[in-house]
């Protein structure tokens, strides 16, 4: 099961400007419905780290329902973070009370929780550690949690690059305009049923299509509406994949469709490539 109670590291450390290697869990303090909450997030170092780096901060949003912990150990995010890669900052969702699990507010969630506000916070006490490089920060989410980052790519500056996975973006975010610019790496399922790859309204809300989504980000940065297409096998998912370039500040955005695959697959090593070549991403832009 997904957890940190083995890692040797201070994983429920009071909040202090001291990270150690490994796992550590920090609190940050917000108002909720009139209520100060204390809200989790988790942040991942390396085993070893390097004091002399500031190493750079990749965001991983999860899905609705779900916790922090759900990609907290992702054995290829964790290899990345422990080759000196990057540090994973893992926030938590919320609900409201009588409902289960955390979710990030995009508008129909059961969750009353600004989290535009929260991941501001969040920025702000991520400020007072040292090894942190925070004006290199990029997010990463899944379902509920891609919703996140399309939000946050949209309204925030924070990000330098996104990958909304199994989410492309809700009619109200399409329409709001970037507040800056951000690569995009948009993943969908051509069979996805709970976020369908053709738009319209599901059960978790009204989606524009996947297509659109992805030339909407393609306008808002002003790229090349002209896409490069090929076709790319992780493991034994076969997707069509669309680069869109020469956007503003040079940044990119693709759009992969993953063939005859729902919302998400159970394939350890197209997985592996998945944050391999998210990752890869990122370093370009």
């Amino acid at each position: 099961m997904l957890g940190c109670s083995s890692e040797n590291n201070s994983n429920n450390q009071e909040n202090s400007n001291t990270l150690h290697a490994g796992v550590n869990e920090i609190f940050v303090q917000q108002n909720i419905d009139g209520s100060i909450v204390s809200r989790s997030v988790y942040i991942r170092l390396p085993e070893i780290v390097d004091e002399t780096l500031n190493y750079p901060v990749v965001f991983f949003f999860h899905g609705a329902g779900g916790s922090n912990l759900n990609f907290l150990n992702n054995p290829f995010v964790v290899e990345q973070i422990n080759s000196g890669q990057f540090v994973g900052i893992y926030p938590n969702g919320y609900a409201n009370p009588g409902s289960n699990g955390g979710f990030w507010n995009l508008g129909s969630e059961p969750t009353n929780a600004n989290d535009v506000e929260f991941v501001d916070l969040i920025f702000e006490q991520l400020q007072s550690y040292s090894v942190l490089n925070t004006a290199e920060a990029y997010a990463v989410g899944y379902s509920n949690g891609a919703g996140m980052v399309n939000l946050l790519g949209k309204q925030t500056i924070y990000f330098k690059a996104i990958a909304p996975l199994y989410s492309q973006q809700l009619t109200s975010i399409g329409a709001m305009e970037s507040v800056s610019d951000v690569a995009v790496f948009q993943l969908n399922g051509e069979v996805d049923n709970i976020v369908p790859l053709d738009g319209g309204t599901s059960s978790v809300g009204t989606f524009m299509s996947a297509e659109d989504s992805a030339l909407n980000w393609v306008s808002n940065m002003s790229c090349n509406t002209n896409s490069s297409q090929s076709n790319v096998t992780w493991g034994a998912i076969t997707l069509d994949r669309y680069e869109f370039s020469s956007c503003q500040n040079d940044k990119v955005v693709i759009y992969l469709i993953a063939r005859n695959v729902g919302h998400g697959w159970n394939d350890t090593q197209a997985d592996e490539q998945l944050y391999n070549a998210i990752w890869s991403f990122f370093l370009q832009n």
